[in-house]
């Protein structure tokens, strides 16, 4: 039998938080998102398959010390009945490990096909790339003050080449990945066979009516909020943890549907990045609105021109409505608007109004479902039947959280 306390490296004696803070800390290192050895699979069963057995309801229930040299039970361990206990653990542990490993496999290729796994890598590369840039900035500014200041010379050496060796050194050590951190999971070819490749389908496009969903359907994620659990560890040491039930549901979608919602998508963020660099207001906030306005007009437009429904509307509920236009009334509140030419600026109290829309917008939610019950959150456009009756069920888009409440419904009508 194995030595269960060596395979997570602690002594005989240790106390189940031992144990539990062992587990979870070879688990992270043999976790399939960290760890690309070959055996690194086997290693996490094996200290699964430990740590299910140590945490066993025997152990707890003969050896509170979990000393199994213990002289009280030492007899029992040499009968027959512990040794077949130990193995029915045993097998129950590596089942247990083999299902927990499953589990982080589903979740892992379920987070890199969702697309927020390639957007992580880009914004390391695009934060890498600047990372070089920063490093030449420290290192070429003091001979730019040489030229300049010669007084200056001595104090910019003193702070910029320290920091650019700190940086120089990190791009070295990483220089074999540091411009390509990781390998994208949607790639060139495999996009293509996304939006090209279909399969026999029996149902229809919920979408795109008497068209048949015969590609990837549309997984969305419903919340039901359980519990709210509030711990402290003393001043200013404060948790809140929320525990919520997820359920998903797949609305079936036909290709056509596939690519349209995709360009919906392109149409909106492009719209939004438009109007942030070239629309020729003051306000950056105006231009922010701006953008989002223009992209909801076109994608809109395309899809009715289409005949297709929106992959996102179920974002949209008569609660929302009422929040959006409460945030444009206390923007406006703030702002200056000049005629001709046309132009909007915005006072310094635009930061104040910002943040607090973040952080009291899941108030304002609260207080119009106290005010219009069911309805707050009822969508205004009919969604899919699943949809609904889970909804009236209780089930929500998302939590009324601070900053969740306005970043994850933004987020997900920009990118479905």
């Amino acid at each position: 039998m194995k030595d269960y306390y060596a395979v997570l490296q602690i002594p005989d004696n240790a106390t189940r938080p031992d144990i539990q803070a062992a587990y979870r800390r070879l688990a992270k290192q043999y976790h399939p998102d960290v760890n690309k050895s070959e055996n690194a699979n086997e290693k996490f069963c094996e200290i699964t398959e430990a740590y299910e057995f140590l945490m066993s309801s025997w152990t707890a229930q003969y050896t509170p010390s979990h000393d199994f040299r213990d002289r009280k039970y030492a007899g029992y361990y040499e009968t027959e009945e512990y040794r077949k206990f130990r193995q029915e653990v045993r097998e129950r542990a590596q089942k247990q490990a083999k299902m927990r490993y499953e589990k982080f496999k589903q979740q892992h290729e379920a987070f890199r096909t969702s697309g927020i796994y390639d957007l992580g890598i880009l914004l390391k590369m695009v934060f890498r790339m600047a990372g070089v840039l920063v490093f030449f900035f420290f290192l070429l500014t003091p001979v730019f003050l040489m030229f300049r200041f010669n007084w200056m010379l001595i104090l910019s050496i003193l702070i910029c080449w320290p920091l650019a060796g700190l940086i120089g050194r990190h791009i070295y050590k990483n220089r074999k990945s540091y411009f390509i951190p990781g390998k994208l999971y949607y790639s060139p070819d495999r996009i293509r066979h996304l939006f090209t490749d279909t399969h026999p389908a029996v149902q229809e496009c919920y979408y795109c009516p008497e068209k048949p969903a015969d590609s990837v359907p549309y997984k969305l994620e419903l919340f039901k909020m359980k519990d709210v659990k509030l711990s402290t560890g003393g001043f200013r040491q404060h948790n809140v943890h929320y525990v919520n039930k997820t359920t998903s549901t797949l609305i079936p979608r036909s290709q056509k549907a596939l690519i349209l919602h995709s360009a919906s998508s392109m149409i909106k963020m492009t719209a939004l990045l438009l109007c942030m660099i070239f629309l020729p207001w003051y306000s950056m906030v105006w231009r922010f609105i701006a953008g989002l306005a223009a992209g909801g007009i076109i994608s809109t437009m395309l899809l009715t021109a289409t005949n297709t429904r929106s992959n996102v509307s179920y974002l949209i509920s008569y609660g929302m409505i009422c929040r959006i236009c409460i945030w444009l009334v206390a923007i406006a509140l703030v702002s200056r608007i000049q005629v001709n030419p046309l132009n909007i600026s915005t006072s310094d109290s635009i930061q104040f109004v910002v943040t607090a829309i973040f952080l009291f917008d899941c108030l304002i939610m609260q207080f119009l479902e106290f005010m219009m019950g069911k309805y707050a959150v009822k969508p205004v456009v009919v969604q899919y039947p699943e949809v609904v009756r889970k909804m009236d069920s209780g089930y929500h888009v998302y939590n009324d959280i601070p900053f969740i409440s306005v970043a994850y419904p933004m987020l997900k009508w920009l990118f479905g």
